[in-house]
């Protein structure tokens, strides 16, 4: 951050937009910077008005209070003591209530004033806000810095300092090892989350052990949840839950290995992910699923459709912000399911003043440039309307095309499911009930399985016969004959340009 500042500044940017979570640790790398330039620095906030950061005794801008934001704002723009940086907090949320009122437009209209005033003096306003969405108004004026936050010295030094600060405290049981892990476990967590953790840990544990790396990423998770457009989904399904499926599981296998340190020393970039096409209800969701845990990664799902927000500019701050946290849990699977459905006209006219367009573009280059080892897993019933720059190579590795099972894939999906409902499945698969499932997917089987279950609970609870399983099928009519059409469509796309899964 400091770097950044320090170009800005230089270069004569009169109005800065510092984006940054941490405000107690922003504001000593700004004076450090601004003092390096020979600056004076002054801060300000709606409560106390200016307070002189920099050494000696100067004239307040305004000579007084000055908690209004018009006025600070003034008085900064008509400031000539010395040349000087005027350090503002707060107008972020400021500016976002008076949005819908008009004071908004007379703040927009006085900053503008206040970029020609600083342009001449050589004073600078800085504002330091949470995140990097500036008001859509003033982008042409306004020179955008980010803050960075703690890499992995800086957060050794906050464990190591809380610890010391702490430890007579209470029983301290962590050792130098475990202490590097729960900082690595800390990567893109501020300096008072990963202290509030550690506290937690403390208190939910009496005492610090090697636990607390759990702890920490406990805390990561609820921030995660705080997005609301990621959520963590349990690993609860492996490969061996799913029958069929050989082909895209034996390449999640051999790509499992991929994001070690052996991997790194042969020179082999980690996958970046694949998308899943097929019809309704072939396992595409479940296989996601599983794929983290043939992997080794914990897995998020981002809800494409919560991005959208009614604020001006929310929805490009929510998908910023999904992105920043998948990297900061990396290595971690990114499942986005129904992604035809989630980014569904993209390549048409936009209602809603091009966000949509924006939100993706953003996407793709973050897909093309991530530096974190995020692997998407994609699923879709049809990629039609996606643009091509969304699917070649180098965004996705391969396109797999999940197609309705195969005899002996459905005789696996049997095998699978009677076993997960507790039966025995070799007193109930026939070649002649495996027959009967033909063009059946794999939901429609578990289906089938649930409504023959009923009828034989029903019937005096008796067991579960094969001819329950043929009874139920015949009652069902599956979404491959129901859409015959369109399903064959699909699969004709899918052999002549997808990868089999099977």
């Amino acid at each position: 951050m400091e770097t950044s500042l320090e170009l800005a500044l230089r270069a004569g940017n009169p109005l800065i937009w510092l984006s940054s979570p941490e405000e107690d640790r922003s504001v000593p790398r700004v004076q450090a910077v601004v003092e390096k330039l020979k600056y004076a620095a002054f801060e300000w906030d709606c409560i106390s008005g200016f307070k002189q950061l920099s050494g000696g005794t100067l004239r307040q801008p305004g000579d007084g209070q000055c908690t209004n934001v018009d006025q600070a704002l003034n008085a900064a723009g008509e400031y000539k003591q010395h040349r000087a940086v005027f350090l503002f907090k707060d107008v972020q949320p400021l500016a976002r209530r008076m949005e819908q009122q008009p004071e908004y437009v007379a703040l927009c209209r006085r900053l503008n004033a206040v970029y020609h005033a600083l342009k001449k003096s050589g004073n600078a306003v800085v504002f330091l806000s949470c995140t990097p969405v500036m008001p859509a108004e003033l982008t042409d004026v306004l020179a955008l810095v980010e803050a960075d936050l703690p890499d992995h010295a800086e957060r050794l030094a906050i464990v190591t300092g809380w610890l010391r600060s702490h430890s007579e405290e209470f029983p301290c049981e962590i050792d130098e090892e475990e202490i590097h892990r729960l900082v690595s476990t800390a990567a893109g967590m501020t300096s008072r989350q990963i202290q509030s953790a550690m506290a937690m840990s403390v208190v939910k544990r009496k005492g610090l052990f090697a636990e607390a790396v759990d702890d920490v990423l406990d805390e990561k998770v609820k921030a995660v949840k705080a997005s609301e457009v990621l959520e963590f989904v349990p690993l609860e399904q492996t490969f061996d839950n799913i029958g069929g499926l050989a082909g895209i599981k034996d390449w999640l296998r051999k790509r499992s290995l991929a994001f070690g340190r052996a991997a790194a020393e042969y020179r082999l970039r980690p996958p970046k992910g694949v998308v899943l096409v097929g019809p309704p209800g072939t396992g595409k969701s479940l296989l996601a699923k599983a794929a983290a845990s043939g992997l080794q990664m914990a897995l998020v799902r981002f809800d494409v459709g919560k991005v959208q927000g009614p604020l001006v500019g929310q929805s490009e701050e929510r998908m910023r912000m999904a992105l920043a946290l998948a990297e900061i849990l990396a290595p971690v699977v990114m499942w986005m399911d129904e992604i035809d459905k989630g980014f569904a006209g993209v390549r048409g006219p936009s209602g809603d003043s091009g966000t949509t367009q924006r939100n993706f573009g953003q996407f793709l280059s973050w897909m093309q440039e991530r530096p974190k080892p995020v692997f998407i897993l994609a699923t879709a019933n049809s990629i039609r309307d996606l643009p091509p720059e969304f699917l070649r190579k180098g965004r996705f590795d391969e396109i797999f095309f999940v197609d309705l099972p195969t005899f002996a894939e459905r005789a696996a999906i049997l095998d699978v499911l009677l076993r997960k409902y507790g039966r025995d499945p070799t007193s109930l698969i026939s070649d002649s009930l495996v027959n009967r499932l033909d063009r059946f997917s794999g939901a429609e089987i578990e289906h089938i399985i649930r409504d023959g279950m009923y009828e034989a609970f029903y019937d005096d609870q008796r067991a579960l016969t094969g001819q329950d399983l043929e009874t139920a099928a015949g009652r069902i009519v599956p979404l491959a004959d129901q859409r015959r059409d369109e399903i064959e469509e699909m699969r004709r796309w899918g052999k002549a340009n997808a990868r089999p899964a099977s």
